[in-house]
């Protein structure tokens, strides 16, 4: 029995003499690890790339490699970061050469840029890729108009006011001719309304018909603003007007005045008068077809407060003296 005991706290006091040796030995490890870290190497890292200060006249026609790898000198703690979470780095465009129909920058050139993009813990020592080609071609802009991707419903008794207002109208668009000669405007994102009785005020986002690296365009985002009112029906009684009568001869139409019927939003209905409709008949309708007994209107003028314009009647009877 006391064998056994005494078998006992010996195999204890080994594992505790075991676990000691274990912690110290990984402690030790960690240590040397941070010690080792916090020197300087000299190692390849891989970094994200993206391209700057391409001259005005010029566009990128296809992306160009997203990665190049560089030689840096740098504590081994940072190296370790980078290696695991690569970072992005900057290249100048705005000396870009050209060989023939290519161009091309050389990296290498560009150290101290480079480097100003580092803190004083790291130095670039080079890039490990001599040249990196770049497909351009020039760039023209122009302007096009903005086409709106709407679907809207009033509520039954409502409608605009006026037209919708698009902020901007249009759009100048760059990059190469061939694209920008393809594009006659510029679509919004669709947009769906149904039983729409309030004021219209959304802001859509444009469709480009290109890669962004392809084409610029000088906004994104368009906003569309409309005033939505309830409507009621008009009316009010002009006189015969008739155009192009020869002289010698005299017309006479049945009836004498006709009948304007329209729909306007409440806000404006007491602003509408009698001078905001034109309506005309015109002789040489006749002219054109003497076996006609009747004149069609011609609307002349119309405010943009007026809706859903009618004339009654639709067609004017008249008799011709000469």
């Amino acid at each position: 029995m006391k064998t056994t005991t005494a078998s006992a706290i010996k195999s204890i006091k080994n594992n505790r003499k075991i676990k000691v040796f274990l912690f110290f030995l990984v402690l030790s490890a960690i240590i040397w690890v941070l010690m080792r870290l916090s020197n300087t190497f000299i190692s390849p890292v891989v970094f994200k790339v993206e391209y700057t200060d391409l001259p005005k006249d010029k566009m990128v026609q296809k992306k160009p490699i997203s990665e190049v790898e560089l030689q840096i000198k740098a504590p081994g703690f940072m190296l370790l970061k980078y290696k695991f979470k690569k970072r992005k780095i900057l290249l100048n465009l705005k000396n870009i050469a050209r060989s023939k129909s290519s161009y091309y920058i050389l990296p290498n050139k560009q150290i101290a840029f480079l480097n100003s993009q580092f803190s004083n813990e790291i130095e670039i020592m080079s890039v490990l890729k001599d040249s990196i080609f770049i497909e351009i071609g020039n760039s023209i802009s122009k302007k096009v108009p903005i086409i709106p991707n709407l679907d809207i419903q009033y509520k039954a008794g409502y409608n605009l006011v006026e037209k919708l207002v698009m902020i901007p109208d249009s759009v100048t668009v760059s990059g190469a001719k061939k694209l920008i000669d393809s594009i006659a405007g510029i679509t919004t994102s669709p947009l769906k309304l149904n039983d729409v009785f309030e004021d219209i005020a959304v802001d859509l986002v444009l469709k480009s018909p290109y890669k962004s690296e392809q084409i610029k365009m000088s906004a994104i985002k368009v906003k569309v603003n409309g005033k939505v009112d309830k409507f009621t029906e008009g009316t009010f009684k002009i006189p015969v007007t008739i155009i192009n009568v020869p002289f010698g001869v005299t017309v006479t139409t049945f009836p004498k005045e006709i009948e304007v019927i329209y729909q306007a939003g409440l806000s404006n209905f007491s602003k509408i008068t009698q001078n905001d409709v034109s309506v005309v008949f015109d002789y040489r309708q006749y002219e054109s077809d003497t076996l006609i007994t009747y004149l069609t209107p011609i609307i002349t003028k119309k405010s943009d407060f007026v809706y859903a314009l009618k004339i009654n009647p639709p067609q004017l009877e008249f008799l011709i003296q000469k």
